[in-house]
């Protein structure tokens, strides 16, 4: 994640609770500092999701479990830093969207953040296997949980804004997808058509592909295929579900943008079955020109990442086997989309 200095963070959710953090030294650099252990507490699962305002604070967003043993109730928790390498707050806890019904809080799947034009938004699959919404304002101040009307929701909840902050939600379900979407930024979210293609929990994920545009990505649930979609506009009126050939991963795909050769390119990262990463890169919004995975054969354990630095070069970073963090960057005196070596932190 990069912060208005130039300087990229690495979060990962530590095993034991709490959070590991990799701090860029210097834009530019090679150098980094951590990892860093920060706010270790045992009830707090395995799990991140980062939401990044207008001037560069980060929340991250986990589940605590209240007790002992699985069927100990939920409750979403987040930790604020407000300058990059900086120590973060506490956990604070927003409850979770079933009150003091234990039973229910216990059955909640692991929540999403984004903040839009105004406001940060938490949305999570609730116990009933709906989603639920509360919404932070800029003063601070949190709203009650709301609910979205949606049936049969599967885990892996996607949330993406744009860069003018729009949101669009992508809702993976038994029988078909959800989409909401917000048509201005910080408006109301709307119902967009429902797919009838049938995504595999956890794998979705998205990236604003051009100006106000986002492209969503999951797994086909039959195939384990990578699918891109858009929602129907002016500019792309199709909004068909694109397969795109090849690859054999699992989980959620790491996205971004950035120059290959010239050309803007949409680049794609996967943990491998083989548990090693892979990536591939395409002209933007141009699935039908293919991708073509090319396995790097570095050890991936769970998501990988990727970011640009401050001269838009490509970041890639991994967690390997022994929980240790390898990154390495796109080089800029070779053509193609060449890496440097990997460096472990």
């Amino acid at each position: 994640m990069s912060a208005p200095d130039g300087r990229l963070t690495a979060y990962a959710a530590a095993r034991t609770g709490g959070v590991v953090r990799w701090t860029e030294s210097t834009a530019h650099r090679s150098g980094w500092t951590g990892p860093e252990l920060l706010l270790p507490d045992p009830g707090v699962l395995p799990y991140l999701s980062p939401a990044r305002g207008g001037e560069g604070f980060v929340d991250l967003f986990g589940l605590r479990r209240r007790g002992a043993g699985p069927q100990a109730p939920l409750e979403i928790v987040y930790a604020s830093q407000y300058q990059t390498g900086r120590p973060m707050t506490g956990w604070h806890s927003i409850g979770n969207p079933h009150g003091n019904d234990a039973v229910k809080a216990a059955a909640i799947g692991a929540p999403v953040a984004v903040v839009d034009g105004d406001a940060l938004h938490v949305f999570v699959r609730n116990a009933d296997r709906g989603v639920s919404t509360r919404r932070r304002d800029a003063s601070g101040g949190w709203g009650k949980w709301t609910a979205l009307p949606c049936k049969r929701v599967r885990d892996g909840i996607s949330a993406v804004v744009t860069g003018s902050g729009r949101i669009e939600l992508f809702i993976p379900a038994d029988k078909g997808v959800y989409v909401w979407r917000q048509q201005t930024p910080g408006s109301a979210l709307d119902r967009a058509p429902n797919l009838v293609f049938i995504a595999r929990a956890e794998t979705a994920s998205g990236t604003e592909s051009y100006e106000d545009r986002i492209t969503h990505f999951w797994r086909d649930e039959a195939s384990g295929q990578v699918v891109a979609y858009r929602v129907p506009s002016a500019g792309d009126p199709d909004g068909t579900p694109t397969p795109l050939e090849g690859g054999s991963g699992r989980g959620p795909l790491a996205l971004t943008r950035c120059l290959v050769d010239g050309y803007d390119c949409t680049v794609l990262a996967q943990a491998e079955e083989t548990g090693t990463l892979a990536l591939t890169a395409y002209p933007t919004e141009m699935e039908s020109a293919g991708a073509w995975w090319a396995d790097t054969r570095e050890p991936c354990d769970g998501v990988p990442a990727l970011a640009r630095d401050r001269v838009g070069r490509l970041v890639v970073a991994v967690i390997g086997q022994d929980g240790r963090m390898k990154v390495t960057r796109q080089r800029s005196d070779q053509q193609g989309m060449a890496l440097e070596g990997w460096l472990r932190l």
